[in-house]
């Protein structure tokens, strides 16, 4: 998922102090290594639909995006007012789909990555339910700490302008959906949460401490390990280069707009035990920064996969996808504000030691990555990249990997490169609802 949208207000609740409460409540016993009646499926799993979201300025990538879904899943908008909504059923009718095939729900709260708001469970009974994450506008804290180091008023007014509004949106898609709430202490985004339906979940070290600031290690595990179903953390040290936290630089003169580490974006499974693995082919990472860094960081990401097992002793088949070529412009800075702003780009995202001014041009990295798909019940809709520059014989690599991850399905290209801009892509846009059994 990414940060779209963020400015606004409030402060989070605490966490290192409710962390032994919500262990728990969701059932310390899933710590000691007991399975729970609830989990989080993998997104390879039959769906019952998939959500997305809505934005009249990303109506085509919308378009395009809904049109591969709709032959393969039922479809359910989530819209934040009526103007939203009756853009979102012209474009359904547009596309003719039917109220069958596509709904329209309409929360306040929404916004146009739905990923980010909701985590889904399944539990007993063909119950459905919603892991109720705190929401800290991603991180922003912890952005305001570092964006302002050393000076204590700038960074308690920087955290106290966070949007908390949206705290309430994963229990209003539980409303929504009919769903029960299950709580958890953490501050995460769905596009951070990697689940293989079989009590294994993938975690990036940097972005779960990025939005939980102050919590040891030891709390942070012992609170995955009271989540649905989960019973074993693979923790990976960190994620692409080209999706920093919030907007940032990433080295020299390139910067980018991020999550700060969503798995969405470069580690995926594709089965229980298949995971997909984003991965700078050698000239690329010799012809870029950026991508010399990711490498780095992939080769140690894979090096944790290939040690670590499913629950019943396993080794994780570990498919490596070449990321596509790197996706730039270039951006002039506009004058500081006094405080961070995320309407555009100013010389006040970056800390005073980097001495950005205004006017001063940088080069911006679009989060870009072949990993950011969508799994639908007969299909996989995979970022297209050969309209922005990556050679085509690249993305045909990239479809026999996916042939090969997901036998049986169809793999639809979408060009995603609109939402890549904003941090975001095709998965963030959307959310999967499971099929309980």
């Amino acid at each position: 998922g990414a940060p779209v949208g963020l400015l606004a207000a409030g402060a989070p609740r605490a966490a290192a102090a409710g962390l032994a409460a919500a262990a728990a409540a969701l059932g310390g016993p899933a710590a000691a290594g007991r399975p729970g009646p609830w989990r989080i499926p993998g997104e390879f799993e039959p769906q019952r639909a998939i959500w997305v979201g809505w934005d009249a300025t990303l109506r085509d990538t919308t378009a395009a995006l809904v049109r591969a879904l709709a032959p393969y899943t039922p479809l359910v908008f989530l819209v934040p007012d009526e103007a939203a909504a009756a853009g979102a059923r012209d474009l359904a009718a547009g596309l003719g789909l039917g109220n069958d095939s596509a709904a329209i729900l309409v929360e306040r709260t929404a916004m146009y990555y739905p990923r980010d708001g909701a985590v889904f469970a399944t539990g007993p009974d063909r119950a459905l339910g919603v892991v109720d994450f705190r929401w800290n506008q991603y991180g922003m804290p912890a952005w305001c700490q570092r964006r302002h180091a050393g000076d204590r008023p700038s960074q308690q007014a920087c955290t106290d302008a966070h949007d908390t509004s949206r705290d309430d949106l994963d229990r209003a898609i539980a409303r929504l959906a009919g769903a029960r709430t299950l709580p958890s202490a953490l501050a995460y985004e769905g596009g951070g949460v990697e689940s293989n339906g079989q009590g294994l979940l993938i975690a990036n070290e940097a972005l779960v401490r990025s939005r939980n600031p102050g919590v040891g290690m030891a709390d942070l595990q012992r609170l995955h390990l009271a989540l649905p179903g989960v019973r074993r953390v693979v923790w990976l040290p960190a994620g692409l280069a080209n999706d920093p936290h919030l907007r940032g630089t990433i080295t020299g003169n390139h910067v980018a707009w991020g999550t700060g580490g969503h798995t969405d974006l470069f580690v995926r499974f594709a089965s229980p035990d298949t995971v997909l693995l984003a991965w700078p082919e050698d000239g690329l990472a010799a012809s870029h920064p950026v991508m010399r860094l990711n490498r780095q960081r992939m080769e140690r990401n894979a090096a944790v996969l290939r040690a670590a097992r499913t629950l019943d002793g396993r080794p994780l088949r570990v498919l490596r996808v070449p990321m596509p070529n790197v996706i730039e412009k270039r951006r002039v800075l506009s004058a500081s504000a006094d405080r961070a702003r995320f309407d555009e780009w100013t010389a006040d995202f970056f800390p005073p030691r980097e001495r950005r001014r205004e006017g001063q041009a940088v080069v911006q990295v679009a989060a870009a990555s072949y990993l950011n798909f969508v799994i639908a019940n007969g299909a996989v809709v995979v970022p297209d990249y050969v309209p922005s520059g990556t050679p085509r014989v690249v993305q045909q690599r990239v479809q026999r990997v996916f042939e090969q991850a997901f036998p049986g399905r169809a793999v639809v290209f979408v060009d995603a490169v609109a939402l890549n801009w904003l941090g975001g892509g095709l998965h963030c846009a959307t959310l999967h609802e499971p099929l309980p059994a």
